[in-house]
């Protein structure tokens, strides 16, 4: 075992995290990861991926991932081993674009078209001219009706604002009318334990209209939110003070996976979360949300 398989390894088991645990917050493959631990870098794809595992490795157990790559430099082979030799054959130059030529041969079209609609703004600016005048001429010839029809508008205006103020407050009765019966009908949501299994927790949510889970970190934390089924809806390392919102409101069950629990606040529908089980004595938990729908 290399000295920084065995580094790697002491911080995995201080965190009580299987091998398997491991693999699923990482989605590396079990043999890879042994082989980190035992330094065997000869079953990897290739350099690139030695160095990508032991960084997602590192994460997963809260190391710095820079600090081992320089402690550790002499055990961990370089990627720069594999630039293909095709990089150094790459052509110098390559042929210049020809657009300047045709642009020329549009030049003396487009000179045209641009006389042409110089003119046509101008005919159309001193035709507007024309019509303003007779605008003005006509308005003076309509404020002698104005006048005589002025004293019959206040009386229509009263009218009219008399049915519009018992539009309103027929309105604002029915709306407030409507918001009684909707806060009559609506029901507090429930979230309650239903089992406890190790490092997993079952709850029940019932009368929810949505399924809304907000995670939030103060440390680093693998996360990943999937339904029953297995389809994942978020994956990824999230770190301190980092948040996420998941919207699972058309699964009929969610499962959080949390990979550091001492780190991790999830909600669901802005009611925490608390963990059955002790962070402390158990890092990583998975936590089982069952969506009791109203029908």
């Amino acid at each position: 075992m290399s000295e920084l398989g065995n580094h790697l390894r002491q911080a995995r088991l201080e965190k009580n995290i299987s091998l398997d645990d491991l693999q699923e917050i990482t989605k590396i493959q079990k043999r890879y990861l042994i082989g980190i631990e035992e330094g065997n870098y000869s079953i990897m794809p290739g350099n690139f991926y030695v160095r990508a595992f032991i960084k997602q490795y590192a994460e997963a157990v809260d190391l710095d991932p820079d600090v081992l790559f320089e402690q550790y430099k002499n055990e961990i082979p370089s990627t720069y081993d594999e630039i293909p030799e095709k990089l150094s054959r790459v052509q110098t130059h390559k042929e210049l674009p020809k657009p300047a030529s045709k642009f020329l041969e549009l030049l003396p079209k487009l000179a045209v078209i641009a006389v042409i609609i110089l003119v046509a703004i101008i005919v159309w600016v001193l035709s507007q001219r024309g019509s303003t005048d007779e605008g003005v001429q006509t308005e003076d010839d309509t404020k002698s009706v104005k006048i005589e029809t002025s004293g019959v508008e206040p009386e229509k205006k009263e009218q009219n604002n008399i049915v519009d103020e018992k539009d309103r407050s027929v309105e604002e009765t029915e709306q407030e009318e409507k918001k009684d019966e909707n806060a009559e009908n609506e029901t507090k949501q429930t979230l309650t334990v239903k089992e406890v299994r190790g490092k997993e927790t079952v709850y029940e949510l019932s009368n929810a209209d949505k399924l809304v889970i907000d995670i939030s970190t103060n440390g680093n934390s693998w996360i990943e939110v999937k339904n029953g089924k297995g389809k994942s809806f978020f994956a990824g390392m999230m770190r301190q003070n980092e948040q996420k919102t998941v919207d699972v409101t058309a699964e009929e069950e969610a499962k959080i996976v949390v990979g550091d629990a001492r780190f991790t606040t999830i909600q669901v529908n802005g009611e925490a979360v608390s963990y059955e089980t002790d962070p402390n004595k158990m890092v990583r938990q998975d936590i089982i949300i069952l969506n009791n729908k109203n029908e």
